[in-house]
């Protein structure tokens, strides 16, 4: 927020942060001309249409409309408040902040829940390493073959087996009921009154966002006979099961570096093999495999292996994960591991050499599928058989590109020995359903440059009318380059008035309520209005004095060649000083 930062330091922040160097660590950006593109990571797309403008130091996705600079990336894609984004913002830059505690009345409700989660973080660690109670979970990941560095690296820690101990050290540190409520760290009784600590006698699995913040926790139990076996966060503003994959802050450079991942299901197969050097690796933990978390993987790989225990269970979540992978255009193979193993205990036995190999020899889809089945594919009734055919139809239909699932149509009938044009009838059945197609919004695609923020500007306007005092006086009509744009403009100013509402009521032409409606359409997500609006306003503010510089220069042209020194001398002086403004 910027009433803890002067306007100078945000800038200076915001400046020493280049967005390509930023935005690649969460999206692969390939150069193109003077523009960097890459797959939108705020809505589903197969051609990418997110573009990262260096010059500008801006964003763009003309998908969903999505933009603005390094801050408001962060915000967006991490849900971070606008304080949370700075600071993190200045680590990177190595720029010191005023020192601040947590001000309860100005900070935002998401800047708590992290506040909230990083003090749980804390506690949980300092009872790891205290002689008593840590002992005993220090005991266990000894015993279970983890490394002190390791331990440190994920920063895993220990709930101790106390009812309130969590809700006093929270209440020491000026942390709200209501907040460690919402962070799921407490739970209301509910026969009596008062709350209980969610986590108690268990080892605790901080659960990391990818900038590296603290948005979950994932417990285990020291004893296999108490139930439940792993208790998770709920849902919370900051952590959505679902769209979350434990280890990927640790694990993306080398994802991205090998272009492969390796997918396994818990946290304690994750810490196994990153230990043993296989560092590639991304856990589902919390949820079962969702689409969500599809769509987030293939944003760092090309080939995905999924290794999961060798049980029923273990088959059913490849089955269940193979198609979402599929959909989203990469590779999926299957790693098999012998009956009764699971990757923690198969890499504790062998070590990370057979593990790599078992990767190497990694199956299709499809033959693992011939390979799970109960007895050889013709010794099943026909029933049976067909239902095969059908589901391997069904995924051939996910597969989005064209020659991939030619070839893996080929695979099914190759392999089942049956004939590929009646896979291809089924595969035609299975995905080419009609589906209504999703409105995208593109309020103005050949919009950019500078009406482009002119538009983000009446946007903002519109979320606000309080802000439109800040921009009288700063800013003209004439100001605005688009004839429509300074309608509008226009109109709020005589009006004192950014409702859409009531701006439709007052545009004397089609054209100008068409726009309005489009404006107002924009998505501003959760960046900070008066932020935006400030960055707009001075954008728009360096558009006006380059326009003034080009006009002063052809008058002082033409005053030279009508050989009037004077007048061109008066000019030259007007030109050093707005050069100089």
């Amino acid at each position: 927020m910027p009433d803890f930062f002067p306007p100078e330091l945000i800038d200076q922040i915001r400046d020493a942060n280049d967005i390509v160097d930023l935005i690649s660590e969460y999206v692969p950006l390939k150069k193109r001309g003077k523009s960097y593109v890459g797959l939108c990571p705020f809505h589903t797309e197969k051609e990418p249409s997110f573009n990262v403008i260096p010059t500008k130091q801006i964003f763009y996705c003309f998908g969903c409309q999505e933009g603005g600079n390094v801050i408001h990336f962060l915000m967006k894609h991490e849900k971070l408040g606008f304080m949370e984004a700075v600071k993190l913002l200045a680590k990177k830059a190595n720029i010191p902040l005023p020192k601040r505690t947590m001000d309860k009345q100005k900070g935002q409700a998401l800047d708590k829940l992290y506040y909230a989660n990083e003090v749980a973080n804390e506690y949980f660690r300092k009872n790891f390493y205290r002689e008593e109670p840590g002992k005993k979970a220090r005991q266990y990941l000894n015993k279970r073959g983890f490394d002190p560095e390791i331990i440190k690296q994920f920063s895993l820690g220990y709930a101790p087996d106390d009812w309130e101990a969590l809700l006093r050290f929270a209440k020491n540190k000026d942390i709200e009921l209501e907040v460690l409520t919402q962070a799921g760290l407490i739970v209301p009784r509910s026969e009596s009154s008062g709350y209980y600590d969610r986590f108690r006698n268990r080892i605790i699995f901080p659960i990391f966002n990818l900038s590296g913040k603290v948005v979950g926790f994932g417990g285990r139990v020291l004893d296999d006979k108490d139930e439940p076996k792993y208790l998770n966060s709920p849902e919370t503003p900051i952590y959505q099961k679902g769209k979350i994959l434990y280890g990927l802050n640790f694990s993306k450079d080398e994802i991205r570096k090998k272009g492969s991942a390796v997918l396994v299901e818990g946290y304690v197969d994750l810490l196994s093999l990153y230990q043993a050097g296989i560092k590639n690796v991304v856990a589902s933990s919390g949820t079962a495999f969702t689409q969500d978390q599809a769509r987030l993987l293939s944003r760092y790989a090309e080939r995905i292996y999924l290794l999961f225990d060798a049980d029923t269970a273990g088959q059913s979540a490849t089955f269940r994960s193979v198609d979402l992978l599929f959909s989203e255009g990469v590779e999926v193979f299957v790693v098999s591991l012998p009956k009764g193993e699971d990757p923690d205990s198969f890499v504790k036995k062998f070590g990370a050499k057979e593990v790599a190999k078992k990767i190497e020899q990694a199956q299709t889809f499809i033959d693992f599928k011939k390979n799970s089945l109960p007895k050889d594919f013709e010794d099943l009734s026909t029933k049976d058989r067909e239902q095969i055919i059908f589901d391997l139809a069904e995924t051939a239909s996910k597969i989005t590109s064209d020659t991939r699932r030619s070839f893996f149509v080929k695979s099914i009938a190759h392999t089942f020995k049956i004939d590929e044009l009646s896979v291809l009838r089924l595969v035609g059945m299975k995905g080419k359903k009609p589906t209504p197609l999703q409105k995208k919004v593109t309020p103005f695609p050949s919009a950019k440059g500078q009406e482009q923020i002119e538009r983000w500007l009446l946007r903002v306007l519109m979320d606000d009318q309080k802000l439109l005092k800040k921009v009288v006086g700063r800013l003209e009509p004439s100001d605005l380059s688009a004839s429509e744009h300074k309608i509008i403009f226009q109109l709020m100013v005589e009006l004192n008035e950014t409702s859409p509402v009531d701006l439709l009521d007052k545009a004397k032409n089609e054209k100008t309520k068409a726009l309005i409606a489009e404006i107002a359409g924009i998505d501003l997500g959760s960046a900070e209005l008066s932020v935006l609006l400030d960055d707009h306003v001075r954008a728009l503010e360096k558009f006006r004095k380059a326009r003034q510089r080009k006009e002063l220069k052809e008058a002082i042209e033409k005053a030279l060649q009508n050989g009037d020194t004077e007048e061109a001398n008066l000019l030259t002086k007007e030109f050093e000083r707005l050069k100089k403004a």
